[in-house]
């Protein structure tokens, strides 16, 4: 018996960080927004306890990422003084910040929302599907009988586990492909090892834009099939410590605790071959000599500990009901504690390590109405739509024809964290990690996502942020908050733009969606060397000329001269990009080949004459009159871009019209 309707122009599934992004998106915008959350509270993993934001990138990629970083910092600004050492950990790192910081950003967001109404507590039940759009669901509360159907025109399914998904239908998978399915040398069963520098080596010497990651997968070991199967990356409790006295909470021993779950730490990497502790695969095969309770640092004296992986336990998780899943998250919590017991008080842990180790403890002001542990495990990875387009390995790593990952011309947004998987298994071989650590830092570049990749077959109103259309291999560049972030506020963007237009998300011009992100400043294609703040309006034609395939790297290059034969194949690339066959991949090839040719340099009355010449070959009007400042001054790339980018805008209306 449902107790009560509701009707909105948006529903939300899933209060993680992606929903909350589409809901202020929508809701600035004038949609009527609900935003519904399976627990008491909102924010997901950051509000449990991840503490950074996964990022190699740190530049600006959309409004709402930005203004989140920015409301956290200016928290610690206004609580402790802009020279504070709180402020220092803050912006120092790839940015951290403490749980209830997250939390308080988040809710202050969405309070001063007035369209946003949020359902705390509820989870789906049933959907109600007509001509393969959504029109209602029916939602049960987790705590009593209460039940509530919410109509809208457009769904969102931002939760971690894609049970709105499962409940329409949609195709999906869950677990690892094969290698052979995608091609994909990474994929299926596979054993690695860690190799220790800066990578990739690139950003390392300064020729990409990203910060650098101290690992990278280097050796493959015998037993690597490729084998496809059901298994997922294993989950953790990111448990937030610190090692201030007057505010930590010693560690007690769980009621379930077992001495024999954590035995592989002591033993050494020979002695536990096969011996499949579920364990994370650094504590079985490092010397416990060597162990240190870390993780990234905090403002206050804490730190994000994420040594508690729990591999296999997991598998049931994405496809089990409510209860499963508690059970599930309940194990990994005893984990989480019998393992930080373990190290601080265990007979054969060495002294050194336990008089270490008893220095971290819960702190008082984190989850205070949950005995001071997170509420919410990292779930890293369950179901995977099946889309319009699957992201896989191919797509973040650089392509054979042209210095940059491929080009995809509905991208929405961008890529910058490796590929990587925790284990899937807890099977080894001799001196391997467990069976699936993969962390691929060398390998990934900078990629784009494709606007398909979000939108599952079958129904047309429903996009998704986290269960993405993507291999598990590939899943791991994607699945990191700054990059689910910008994905929520492109779901956000397409919403508003169905609404405006009376039709689904399926069905919108992509390309004007693309305009309408870069002229609110998203980065949809990666670059070097853009300078937005100089150069605003050409940093925008680039950031979209980039997913046209106008560029064949990662450096724009936007204040050297344009050449006479680039010029000429950036038109007739423009001609061919109205085409519905258009592939930017070839473009970008060409462009690579010819950007070896020497030089001649062109001014801009040149090239509005070229653009004029060719159009009018094409049946296409030219307004001059836009380009009445042309002179015969040498043409530079971002001035160029600029041009061309204002083609596209002017003639969007063709984009699809012209075969």
């Amino acid at each position: 018996m449902i107790n009560k309707e509701f009707t909105f122009d948006l529903a939300i599934v899933g209060a993680t960080p992606s929903g909350i992004a589409s809901a202020i998106t929508a809701g600035r915008k004038g949609l009527t927004v609900a935003l519904i959350s399976s627990n008491n509270q909102i924010g997901g993993i950051l509000t449990n306890g991840l503490g950074v934001m996964d990022r190699l990138y740190t530049g600006f990629r959309s409004p709402i990422f930005n203004e989140i970083t920015e409301n956290i910092i200016e928290y610690y600004i206004n609580k402790y003084g802009e020279n504070s050492e709180q402020v220092k950990v803050c912006k120092d790192t790839r940015l951290t910040f403490e749980p209830h910081v997250a939390e308080y950003v988040f809710n202050n967001l969405i309070e001063k929302n007035k369209n946003i109404k949020v359902f705390k507590s509820f989870i789906p039940k049933k959907v109600n599907i007509k001509k393969k759009e959504i029109n209602s669901i029916k939602l049960s509360s987790t705590h009593n009988n209460e039940r509530i159907q919410i109509i809208a025109k457009s769904f969102i399914d931002a939760s971690y586990e894609g049970d709105l998904i499962a409940l329409s239908s949609v195709p999906y998978t869950v677990g690892r492909e094969s290698r052979e399915e995608f091609n994909e040398p990474h994929a299926g069963r596979i054993f690695s090892t860690h190799g220790f520098g800066a990578f990739p080596l690139e950003a390392a010497e300064g020729e990409l834009n990203l910060d650098t990651f101290p690992v990278t997968s280097q050796l493959i070991f015998s037993g690597s099939t490729g084998d496809g199967d059901k298994a997922i990356q294993s989950f953790t409790y990111r448990v937030c410590l610190t090692s201030d006295p007057d505010q930590m909470i010693p560690i007690k021993k769980p009621k379930s605790y077992k001495r024999e779950n954590y035995l592989g730490i002591l033993e050494s990497e020979k002695e536990s071959r096969k011996k499949p502790y579920k364990l994370k695969s650094q504590l079985v095969i490092n010397n416990i000599k060597n162990y240190k309770i870390r993780g990234p640092k905090l403002p206050n004296n804490k730190i994000s500990w994420n040594d508690a992986n729990l591999p296999e336990i997991n598998h049931p998780y994405p496809e089990a009901d409510y209860e499963t899943r508690k059970n599930i998250s309940d194990l990994h919590r005893e984990h989480a504690l019998g393992l930080l017991y373990f190290f601080q008080n265990d007979k054969d842990v060495p002294a050194e390590i336990i008089e270490a180790s008893k220095k971290w403890g819960l702190p008082k002001d984190e989850f205070i109405d949950n005995e001071n542990f997170p509420k919410e495990m990292y779930v890293r990875e369950t179901r995977r739509i099946r889309g319009r387009y699957i992201f896989s390995e191919k797509d973040a790593s650089l392509s054979s024809d042209f210095e940059r990952t491929p080009i995809n011309n509905d991208s929405v947004a961008i890529t910058d964290w490796p590929m990587d998987s925790h284990e899937c298994n807890a099977n080894r071989q001799p001196g391997s990690l467990a069976d699936g650590k993969i962390l691929l830092s060398e390998k990934t570049r900078p990629s784009q996502i494709p606007y398909k990749a979000l939108l599952p077959k079958g129904i047309d109103n429903l996009i998704s942020t986290f269960c993405v259309s993507a291999t598990h291999v590939a899943f791991g560049t994607i699945r990191v908050e700054p990059t689910l972030i910008q994905l929520g506020e492109v779901a956000g963007f397409a919403t508003i733009e169905a609404n405006k237009k009376g039709i689904n998300v399926a069905e919108i011009d992509v390309d004007l969606l693309q305009i309408n992100l870069v002229e609110n400043n998203f980065e949809i294609s990666f670059f070097n060397d853009i300078e937005k703040k100089k150069f605003k309006e050409q940093s925008k034609s680039i950031n979209y000329l980039g997913s046209k395939g106008f560029f064949a790297d990662y450096n724009s290059k936007m204040k050297e001269d344009i050449s006479k034969v680039i010029a000429e194949h950036w038109i007739k690339g423009y001609i061919y990009s109205l085409r519905k066959d258009f592939d930017a991949n070839e473009l970008a090839k060409k462009i690579y080949i010819l950007s070896k040719e020497k030089n001649i340099s062109i001014s801009s009355t040149q090239f509005i004459d070229m653009i004029e010449s060719e159009l009018r070959k094409n049946n296409i009007n030219l307004n001059k009159q836009k380009f009445k400042n042309s002179n015969h001054k040498k043409m530079t790339i971002g001035q160029a871009a600029e041009i061309m980018y204002s083609l596209y805008k002017d003639n969007i209306k063709l984009l699809s019209s012209i075969e």
